[in-house]
């Protein structure tokens, strides 16, 4: 036979009610009317195994269920929230940083004059320092968040600087870059007589 661990939980009046109504509702869902009964079979001093066998539940959900309704009485049995926070950087904030992301940073900061690309490090320590840009003080783990979210990767910001591409040429149709794929003439056909 199993001891109860932990303390009985004692009922108020109005908490017993509650909680009976809530185990026999039609329209509840289901997760509501276990919870209820599980502090109800609780209340009555039964021990979490025999709560868990006869409900066939795991018994470390019905200590769960305790242990919030001993902490936050009938609150405690309410579904936490599943949604994130919302967004601390709007839109608007993302694009200011994404346009600071792709300035040299001898640009912005005279003091960073041989750097040529900003590090995720260097940006969200030069952003959570100049307080006047009005992008807050981001961690190095939401600038990574907002670049990775944009499709943006500082290290190949330097290279697109640093190599321009060429200009498009319409050949045959078809657009090529006059670059890309150079001009190579076939290999002259040789024909038996």
């Amino acid at each position: 036979m199993s001891i109860p661990r932990r303390g009985p939980i004692v009922l108020e009046p109005a908490e017993r009610r509650e909680l009976e109504r809530r185990a026999a509702a039609r329209t509840a869902s289901q997760q509501a009317a276990y919870r209820a009964t599980i502090i109800l079979r609780a209340a009555e001093g039964q021990t979490d195994e025999r709560i868990a066998a006869e409900l066939g539940l795991a018994v470390r959900t019905v200590w769960e269920w305790r242990r919030r309704f001993a902490r936050g009485r009938l609150a405690g049995l309410a579904d936490r929230p599943k949604c994130p926070p919302p967004r601390r950087y709007t839109a608007a904030v993302q694009a200011r940083l994404l346009v600071l992301a792709c300035q040299k940073p001898a640009a912005v900061d005279p003091t960073r004059a041989g750097q040529t690309h900003w590090t995720v490090q260097d940006l969200a320590a030069h952003v959570g320092a100049h307080p006047e840009l009005g992008l807050g003080a981001p961690s190095k783990s939401t600038v990574g968040v907002v670049l990775k979210r944009h499709h943006r990767r500082l290290d190949r910001l330097r290279r697109l600087d640093a190599r321009p591409r060429p200009p498009l040429r319409r050949e045959g149709g078809r657009r090529h870059r006059s670059a890309a794929r150079p001009a190579h003439r076939r290999p002259p056909v040789l024909r038996r007589r």
